[in-house]
């Protein structure tokens, strides 16, 4: 039995695969630590980035993430807190030993602490107020004013787009440490170390502007 397009949104899934699949702050970030660190690291980070969006759109479906499209002082603030929570994180990635930790976390010879890994992703993304002004943009344009209770679904229009994330992050971080076990090179792996940095940083930037 074919679902039909109201149970399932074909043309959401389809612009939400293309939406997360652009080179964005999220998929950046699990691309450079499934590189420096491996899979395990990729996937963690990626479960809480996508658990971070059950707090966007529960912001969207009960409508309080107006508050945050009209207040400018808490998105300011929210946006502030994120970018120095990224700029900490990459402090934290040059505190590293360089390329030489990099080949013993790749190896499973470093420190791998899931649910620390998992609260980062969750804070990166709760503290990204344009997550919640995209899902502001995005979401309610695919209801159907039609049905009954749009927060029901915008709520499952939410689940979609965190199914289809996840599954591309968890794929990214797979191709990502087959791709770091064919970099040999002491100098591909320092490569790698900066690269971390330069993108957090990057990401924090982005965040202000």
């Amino acid at each position: 039995m074919i679902l039909s397009p109201i149970l399932f949104p074909y043309t959401f899934l389809i612009a939400s695969v293309a939406l997360t699949m652009m080179p964005g702050p999220d998929i950046l970030y699990v691309i450079t630590e499934s590189l420096a660190h491996g899979k395990r690291w990729g996937v963690a980070i990626a479960l809480g980035l996508v658990t971070g969006l059950i707090f966007h759109t529960t912001l969207v479906a009960t409508g309080v993430g107006l508050f945050i499209q009209e207040g400018e002082w808490l998105y300011t603030a929210i946006k502030y807190a994120g970018a120095i929570y990224l700029l900490y994180l990459a402090y934290q990635a040059a505190q590293d030993q360089g390329s030489n930790q990099l080949i013993q976390t790749n190896t499973g010879e470093g420190s791998y602490n899931f649910w620390h890994l998992y609260r980062r992703g969750i804070m990166m993304n709760i503290l990204n107020p344009k997550v919640t002004l995209f899902f502001l943009a995005f979401l309610p344009g695919f209801i159907d004013t039609n049905l009954a209770n749009p927060y029901l679904q915008i709520s499952y229009l939410g689940l979609i787009f965190m199914i289809q994330a996840l599954l591309i992050f968890v794929v990214v971080s797979y191709l990502a440490d087959k791709l770091s076990r064919l970099l040999k090179l002491q100098r591909s792996k320092s490569v790698i170390y900066w690269l971390r940095i330069i993108v957090l940083i990057g990401i924090a930037l982005l965040l202000l502007i």
